[in-house]
């Protein structure tokens, strides 16, 4: 189990590299040898392959290999069975170079002194929800208080679900933590082993007839929702600016084909490379509006997000170092992608509340 104590130690052999990346930077060039991209998850048994995000759709699609193959820049995507943490030491170590992340990793590393610049918004708006056994006798948020409660440690849905636990007066402590995955964590409560979990996904049918749907957040609650985006690091866009912009106008053009309903099938059979069953896939994502679900702006609602998601981590005591969320988000690149590609206004805007739209 990631307990805060855990994620301190991890957070604690993260080293310290501000003042390396905040060194001098290497004169630009216009592109790399190789761009190197972080995902934080693997399909079923380890097959490199995720779904969830127009990040998915970039790889599967080589998009990025078609941006840069003139070039001979090499493209290499890797995938980590150990989510965020496991991303975040890759980042540590120089591996990467972008990185598909969730707020609640992101923020652990930059706390860590790991400079990163915020590029793309690559999710947000997912909901989470609360499964419990049908024997457990749990019927809201309030009923977990001593309960055994499955979640994925040390990711971004360890951060949606503090806030859930908050907005019943509840916290970690009230609860016995267990961590793991969402499925196998759906398999355990259906078993009886445990007595909750919370997901980020619609477990499949044979799982579902024996779970209970307590709470979900969603529309109406955004602030309760899940938050990812593509980052890159400072040291690789102070060398490769141009490089940079060509990525995130390839990552809204992404966005854009992920946005249109006809290309719904096409976005499943994506997904469907996991190894997850269509059914599972299906029951996940047909309630979302794609044209929100694949927005990549960073609109009022997202910048709050963020800046909400940093606050929250240092009152749930998920770090211990204050992170700066000013200067954190570049917006410079998703303009110019937005402006190239004629995308500009394309996907709504919401206040900082994510309800009330604008414009």
């Amino acid at each position: 189990m990631l307990t805060r104590r855990r994620l301190a130690a991890f957070t604690a052999g993260l080293p310290l590299l501000g003042g390396v990346l905040a060194g001098k930077p290497a004169q630009a060039e216009a592109s790399p040898k190789q761009i190197r991209i972080g995902v934080p998850m693997t399909g079923l048994g380890g097959r490199p392959f995720s779904m969830g995000s127009y990040i998915s759709v970039i790889h599967v699609q080589g998009r990025l290999e078609k941006e840069f193959g003139p070039d001979g820049t090499a493209i290499e995507w890797h995938f980590y069975s150990g989510a965020g943490p496991a991303v975040n030491e890759a980042l540590a170590e120089g591996a990467l170079d972008f990185a598909w992340q969730g707020d609640l990793p992101e923020i652990v590393a930059r706390s860590r002194g790991l400079l990163t610049q915020q590029i793309l918004v690559a999710g947000n708006r997912l909901p989470i929800s609360l499964l419990v056994s049908r024997k457990s006798g749990i019927t809201s948020l309030a009923g977990l208080k001593g309960k055994t409660v499955a979640n994925f440690q040390g990711t971004t849905l360890q951060l949606a679900a503090d806030r859930i636990l908050a907005s019943a007066g509840l916290s970690e402590n009230d609860i016995k933590i267990v961590n793991l995955d969402p499925l196998t964590a759906a398999e355990a409560v259906a078993q009886g082993q445990i007595d909750a979990t919370f997901t980020e996904f619609t477990p499949p049918a044979r799982l579902a007839q024996l779970l209970n749907t307590v709470f979900t957040s969603g529309p109406k609650t955004p602030v309760l929702t899940a938050q990812s985006s593509l980052i890159v690091t400072s040291s690789f866009a102070a060398a490769y600016p141009d490089a940079v912009d060509r990525v995130a106008r390839v990552g809204v053009e992404a966005a854009h084909w992920t946005a249109q309903e006809q290309n719904r099938a096409a976005l499943y059979a994506i997904f469907d490379k996991t190894g997850y069953p269509p059914a599972y896939i299906q029951a996940a994502y047909d309630g979302f509006e794609l044209k929100q679900f694949s927005a990549p702006i960073w609109d009022d609602f997202a910048t709050a997000q963020l800046a909400r998601s940093v606050a929250d981590c240092t009152k749930y005591g998920l770090i211990r170092t204050p992170v700066a969320v000013e200067g954190w988000v570049n917006p410079a690149p998703l303009q110019r992608a937005l402006a190239t590609t004629g995308l500009t206004g394309y996907w709504q805007h919401f206040a900082t509340d994510g309800t009330t739209r604008l414009g």
